[in-house]
C-alpha cells in the first residue's frame, strides 16, 4: 500500500492517511471532536499513539517540512 503524505494545509485529514512529524510516519487512526488520534508502528513491533488537536497537528506537520 502506498502512503500519502499530507503537506498541503488545505487538505482535510482522513482516517488511514499518513502524516510526517519529526521524520516519523504517523497514521491517522481516529478523528474525534477536537482531537485526532495518531498511531505509528515502531521498529521493534510495538505501537505508539498520540492525541493531538487539528491545529497543533497542522503546525507540527508544517514545521517538519522544513
Amino acid at each position: 500500500m502506498v502512503s500519502e503524505k499530507l503537506s498541503d494545509l488545505s487538505l482535510e485529514y482522513e482516517i488511514g492517511k499518513s502524516v510526517f512529524i519529526e521524520n516519523r510516519e504517523w497514521i491517522i487512526a481516529e478523528i474525534q471532536t477536537g482531537l485526532i488520534k495518531l498511531q505509528r508502528e515502531r521498529v521493534d513491533g510495538t505501537s505508539s499513539t498520540m492525541d493531538i488537536s487539528k491545529n497543533d497537528l497542522q503546525k507540527r506537520v508544517n514545521e517538519s517540512q522544513y
